[in-house]
């Protein structure tokens, strides 16, 4: 099989082709707008312009499409355009004239919307109604979703929609991180876990959220939204103690996420949650 990876010179574009890369019978074609080193097949291309994607995808049968730019760093309007829209249409277009037969589009738990709404309490899993709306990012991930489904409408291509939390590379010992993953954090190793574990599945024509498992339940929406605290140390008796280091946990957990989908359907399991961070940093392991 012959497999296209955007953003390859990325941090999770190089963590998904590492691990695509011990598939056997894997064949893969790299691409990324900036030059890098690989043993692999590297086509550089700015998704962007099209002169640059004409032929990407030639002999490709699935793609992965993870090139993306982030609020991790400053961007303008026309670079979010460009990149996450104009990009992916771009790039989309290409695989619905080629031979392409599956598309994994890395999108993000953005394109649902980040602001907590009184008819929707978390925590939130695919049924949450997409209203992408607090940062042009957000849009641009919708969008996207959006150009797939308009392909497969026109009898094109398959698709996936992974929708990672926040990656953002942070020190493991950070307890912003750690604290994050009872929200919208994910390790980014589990990210890349999740796009193999959908590479290998035989899904088509779903999404599904990727971030830490938390143990909350939709009976827990009032407590998460006026008293977290003491739902956290319910569930995570040793959490405190990380008031002794000067941590303390959230008041509120207005966002965050049920993963039962991506267990179900994909085989997805978290090696990273608050709970192993918890006894890997109470531990002194981290």
């Amino acid at each position: 099989m012959n497999v296209l990876i955007t953003g390859a010179a990325g941090v999770l574009g190089k963590a998904v082709t590492g691990l695509l890369a011990d598939e056997p019978g894997i064949q893969l074609r790299l691409t990324d707008v900036v030059d890098f080193h690989s043993p692999h097949e590297v086509v550089r291309a700015d998704l962007a312009n099209p002169e640059d994607v004409d032929g990407l995808c030639d002999d490709i049968d699935e793609v992965l499409h993870i090139a993306s730019i982030h609020p991790w760093k400053e961007y303008t309007p026309a670079q979010y355009i460009d990149c996450n829209i104009k990009g992916t249409f771009n790039l989309l277009e290409a695989a619905a004239q080629g031979p392409v037969k599956r598309v994994i589009y890395t999108s993000s738990i953005a394109a649902m919307g980040m602001a907590p709404k009184a008819d929707c309490p978390p925590p939130w899993d695919e049924a949450k109604p997409c209203t992408p709306y607090g940062h042009l990012y957000c849009v641009t991930k919708h969008v996207g979703e959006q150009c797939c489904h308009l392909f497969h409408q026109k009898g094109a291509f398959s698709y996936v929609f992974l929708r990672p939390g926040t990656f953002i590379p942070r020190a493991d010992d950070d307890p912003s991180f750690g604290l994050g993953l009872l929200s919208s954090w994910v390790h980014a190793s589990d990210v890349a876990q999740a796009h193999l574990l959908a590479f290998r599945s035989d899904v088509e024509n779903e999404a599904f959220v990727i971030t830490a498992k938390v143990p909350f339940t939709q009976a827990d929406s009032v407590q998460l939204l006026s008293d977290a605290p003491t739902l956290i140390l319910r569930h995570f008796p040793r959490a405190a103690k990380l008031k002794a280091k000067g941590i303390e946990l959230p008041a509120t957990l207005p966002r965050c996420y049920d993963v039962g989908k991506a267990e179900r359907l994909l085989g997805y399991s978290p090696r990273v949650t608050f709970g192993t961070w918890l006894d890997s940093f109470l531990d002194g392991q981290v």
